[in-house]
This record gives C-alpha cells, structure tokens and sequence, in this order.
C-alpha cells in the first residue's frame, strides 16, 4: 500500500482508538455530505422542475406552431401546407382552429378557449376512451367541469363569442356533449382549455376553409425543427415554439436558479472548511510524530502529500455519501411522492427531481480539488517549521 495512504488511513482510524482529530475527520465527512446532499437536490428539483413543465407544455401545445403574424386566419392553407409537406424533415403537422367561446351548463356559464383538431397528439393527460373527436363531441379540463359539476356524458352550450354583442340576437347556439376531460394539473389548461374537431369548431367560429394555424412535432429536438423552419417559414406567417409562448415561466425558474445555487454552494464552502479545521487538528496532534519523520530525512514534499491524500480522501468520502443519499432520496421522491404540493399553484402535485449525471460529476471535481486545495495552508505551516519546535511544542 501507498506511505502516504497508510499515513491518512491511521489518522482517520488510529488503533489507539478515536482520537480528537479522527473524529474531527469523521465530522468533515458527514458535514461535506450534507452539504452536497442539500446542492444536488436543489439542483435536481430544479431540474426536475423544468423537465416537467417541458413535459407537459409540449404535448399539449406542440413543440412548435405556424400562424399568421397578425393573429388572423389562413384563408389560403392548402398552400402553407404544401409548403410544410415539401420540408424534407420528419415532422408531425396539423391543422388547427382555435378561437374563445362561452360554455354553459345549467344555470352555469364560464369562458373557454375553443380548440378544435382533427386527433388528440398526445394522449398524457386526457381521460378518453377514444382519442378521435366525432363533430358533437367536445373535451374539457378537469378543473373546469370540476367549478361547474359536469359530468361526461353530459350536454353544454358552446356560444361563440366573436360576433358583436348587439348582434347576440343572431349568435349560434351549439349542443355538445362532454366526452372526457383534460387533467394536466396546470390551472391554465385545465379552467380555459377545450377540444372539439376540426370541422366542428369551423363552424362554430364560422371560418369556411380557413384554420388558425399548425401544430408541428416530430422526434427532434425543437431547436432542430426551428432550424429547418427558419429556412421556409416567410411572411406573413411566423412560428412560435412552446418556450416562447411561456418564456415568463422559464424566465422565472432562470431568476430563481442563480440565488439558489449560490446559497446552497456556500453551505458546502463551509462544510469543505472544516477539512482545513480537521487538517490543522491532525498536524497539532501529531507534532512529534512529524517531526520524527523530518528527522529520520523524509522531504518536505511528502509529508505534504500526507495532507493532500487527506483532504482528497475525506472530499471522496464526503462526495460519495452525499451522492448516495440525495440519489436514493430522489428515487423514494419520484415513486412515492412524499413531498406534495398544491397543483392548483406548482402545476405538478409534487415535487419533482431529475438526477443529473454530469452536473454531479461537476460538483465532484469541484469538491476534490477544493478539498485538497484547503490542506495547502495548514500543511506548509508546519512544514516552515524545525523539528526541535515541533517536539517543543509537545
């Protein structure tokens, strides 16, 4: 075995039993492992965060989505269409019409956003037996039929609210029936959004041919899509990715990250230093048993790598604890959901967290070399010093 290994491996576990300064080092450790436990949750949950909203935003909106820049219609698709079909690129495009409407129940009445598309693309969050829409049939949030007691099967008025109030008299009145809701735990989608077919809601909002604009995904990453978009969308239409239509959402999480990150790197700043405390201990300790060893002609230089070893080995230690715990803490968090939260105000109802490999492995690094770093001070001042002082001070 390596001297100087052998050195750290007394010195954190002397035969003698415990001294003051291997419990000093057994303190460092499980200070070090707090400390990244508390940085690589708040990291994950951060992450986790954002992997979620991403989730969900996307399959509801679409990663990306073509519209007339002035909000009105495409009169004229079957030629933006024609153009989107010729992009030599593995999209997924659909129509769709979007427009704002008042549903009532009884003696209930609420607004609502009509969305009308030919199939649901994403089937996550809705609660349907059949995911095509037949033209009477009409899919509403969860929350929303939740605040007016409707039930599926149960028959609403879809009143279209474009036409001007003082021609009420010649507005249309729709009876559809609820065949499933949507519950993607965003208040948003879930009190405002509904689906109904393509040819029903060009009728309700009495477009002719005309639709609102298209729905793009595809296995590609969105920055991928927008690439090839850029080259062949044209005025007057422009597109829209689901991370601008939200930018305020992932803006805030950006502001929130930053004060965050620094907090809690600086609760493991502290815990790094007692390593430094844990090494001054050691050498305070051990006084004779160095300065025997200068004596018996050991360089300066090894002796430091004593102390090096040290600080390498209780930042490794302290790492790999903290990674094991804040790891099975987010495996027991993701399948259980022991941490709740409202959904009606987090858009999820817990707490999510992603592991990030790299982002660990990053903070691991970071930790060794501080840690070794924090042995540098305390070990060259007894270095400066003769041995007759260090037996001295005895």
């Amino acid at each position: 075995m390596n001297l100087h290994l052998q050195f750290v491996l007394r010195y954190l576990y002397p035969k003698s039993g415990n001294s003051f300064s291997s419990n000093a080092s057994i303190l460092a450790i499980i200070g070090l492992s707090i400390g990244l436990f508390s940085l690589i949750i708040t990291l994950s949950i951060i992450k986790g965060f954002e992997n979620v909203l991403d989730e969900k935003l996307s399959s509801i909106d679409g990663k990306v989505r073509v519209k007339n820049i002035l909000g009105k219609p495409i009169s004229n698709p079957e030629k933006l269409d024609s153009l989107l079909s010729d992009i030599d690129f593995p999209l997924e495009i659909a129509p769709y019409i979007r427009g704002t409407a008042m549903i009532r129940v009884g003696g209930n009445t609420d607004g609502v956003i009509i969305e009308g598309v030919d199939e649901i693309p994403d089937q996550t969050y809705f609660d349907l037996k059949n995911y095509t829409i037949n033209k009477d049939d009409i899919i509403i949030g969860k929350a929303l039929a939740d605040e007016m007691g409707i039930s599926i099967g149960d028959q609403i008025i879809i009143t279209p609210l474009a036409s001007p109030i003082d021609n009420a008299i010649n507005q249309k009145f729709n009876l559809m029936e609820v065949i499933g809701f949507i519950d993607s735990g965003m208040q948003e989608y879930d009190k405002t959004i509904a689906y109904t077919s393509l040819d029903r809601a060009r009728e309700i909002f009495e477009m002719d041919n005309a639709i609102s604009g298209y729905t793009i995904n595809g296995s590609e990453q969105v920055e991928n899509i927008t690439k090839v978009l850029n080259d062949h969308i044209r005025y007057p239409y422009y597109y829209e990715t689901w991370r601008e239509r939200h930018r305020i959402i992932f803006d805030w999480i950006k502001i929130q990250r930053f004060p965050i990150v620094i907090i809690f790197s600086l609760i493991t700043l502290v815990a790094i230093t007692n390593i430094m405390a844990a090494v001054s201990m050691i050498i305070r300790e051990k006084n004779s048993q160095i300065a025997i060893l200068i004596s018996l002609g050991m360089e300066s230089s090894d002796i430091r790598k004593i102390f090096y070893f040290y600080g390498g080995i209780i930042g490794f230690l302290g790492s790999f604890l903290g990674f094991i715990v804040s790891y099975s803490f987010i495996l027991i968090q993701n399948k259980y959901k022991i941490i709740a939260l409202p959904e009606d105000i987090y858009f999820m109802d817990y707490i999510p967290a992603n592991f990030d490999l790299f982002v660990f492995c990053g903070v691991l690094v970071l930790t060794l070399l501080i840690s070794i770093i924090s042995t540098v001070i305390p070990s060259r001042s007894i270095i400066k010093q003769r041995p007759t002082e260090l037996l001295a001070q005895e």
